[in-house]
């Protein structure tokens, strides 16, 4: 009996000792090239980990809610990710754990992603976030439009005025759409930047109703509004601005990369005719970056192992990410191996692009994005006019980002 005992103890031990931890990690579903991907990421980590394995588990549906839920329940996933726009309100959560050890202790090469990006996940001076891969705004312009009606393309060191003019122009000499805009806030946000605004003051009040801020608005909605420059994506028969451009609706939109993997997939004879330069600019030049972290769960019992899998999956993980599904690399030394040419002007605006983030005093922006893009959508219509929209913004803003 006692050497049966023995035999069962020693074969427990010896499996506890070469089983493997399993490091769950989440996201949203990508499209079938990310999905590709990151599957063969985590494959190529299991293969080469005996010690650690990776399950990859998304979450479909509503992805922030979900994933709340799971984390206050203690059910969440080890390694998840993380868009800059509720960075903050989950780092306020005390959800996330603070990388700043593990950087240091493996000596992480966090000096190759681009600064703002890691600026972006970075709250109270400590990273909780490595970005995966980014995205900027630019101005996409169909050359073969521009040639027709004799107007000059668009250049990197153009101004908003040199945008009205050129789309004036276009209209003038008879082409009906020549922006498409969107009623999205976050599309309203390097203008802003770029009329030398800001979107909070120092106590985090709301800094919209500031002068510049106001004249950005302004510039924006009248190009539709007023001067019939611009027209909504749904009003030219679109679903969104990418689409439109892509379906030659309209000669200009501002978009990410996303719209460039659009046009090739399901539009490739618009390519040739598209060129991509960077949004105008004003008292200084901007532009939005969307990005999206990998972050630990604070609760995980495995942060360690969950380490070890986020520092692949931003290394030779990225790499595969960048080249299979077409995505901006976050590490320099990952984009300066992306030679795509019309990929650099994505690249090349990181550097005076502001993440997607609205810092507020409870870290909740998503109620006033909604009450902002509502006002868009009713500036855009002509229901209202940019003072009334002022007003409501000033009156109602401090309820919109309290809990």
């Amino acid at each position: 009996m006692k050497k049966v005992t023995f035999f069962v103890l020693m074969i427990l031990f010896v499996f506890t000792s070469f089983s493997a931890v399993t490091i769950t990690i989440t996201g949203w579903p990508g499209n079938p090239a990310e999905e590709a991907a990151i599957k063969e990421i985590v494959q190529k980590f299991n293969a080469s980990h005996k010690d650690i394995q990776v399950r990859w588990d998304p979450i479909a549906g509503d992805y922030k809610q979900t994933l709340m839920t799971r984390l206050s329940g203690g059910q969440g996933p080890d390694l998840f990710y993380v868009d800059v726009y509720v960075f903050e309100e989950l780092a306020r959560a005390n959800v996330l754990q603070p990388l700043d050890l593990y950087i240091q202790r493996d000596k992480f090469d966090i000096d190759d992603f681009y600064p703002n990006l890691v600026d972006a996940f970075t709250f109270n001076n400590r990273v909780y976030g490595i970005a995966k891969d980014f995205s900027t705004l630019a101005l996409f312009y169909n050359k073969e439009i521009f040639d027709k009606y004799n107007v000059p393309y668009p250049t990197n060191e153009d101004t908003w005025f040199d945008l009205f003019y050129k789309a004036t122009l276009l209209k003038e000499r008879g082409y009906d759409a020549p922006l498409s805009l969107a009623a999205d806030f976050n599309r309203l946000i390097p203008m802003i930047h770029s009329f030398g605004g800001r979107l909070v003051k120092e106590d985090l009040s709301t800094a919209l109703t500031e002068k510049q801020a106001v004249a950005a608005l302004k510039f924006y909605v009248e190009l539709a509004s007023k001067y019939n420059l611009a027209y909504l994506p749904s009003t030219l028969g679109a679903g969104w601005l990418g689409d439109a451009f892509a379906k030659e609706m309209t000669a200009m939109v501002m978009e990410g990369p996303w719209a460039l993997g659009y046009i090739r997939e399901s539009f490739p004879n618009v390519e040739s005719k598209t060129g991509i330069v960077e949004l105008p600019s004003l008292v200084d030049e901007s532009t939005m970056i969307y990005t999206v972290a990998w972050s630990i769960n604070r609760q995980s019992p495995h942060k360690d192992e969950a380490w070890e899998v986020l520092k692949f999956l931003v290394t030779e993980g990225q790499e595969i990410f960048v080249q299979k599904a077409g995505v901006l690399g976050s590490r320099q030394s990952v984009a300066v191996k992306d030679t795509d040419p019309m990929k650099q002007v994505f690249y090349d605006s990181v550097e005076f692009g502001y993440p997607w983030r609205v810092p507020t005093p409870t870290g909740i922006f998503a109620k006033a994005n909604d009450y902002l893009n509502s006002i868009l959508n009713d500036l855009f219509a002509g229901r209202i006019t940019v003072d009334e929209a002022i007003r409501t913004i000033e009156k109602n803003y401090n309820s919109w980002v309290s809990r």
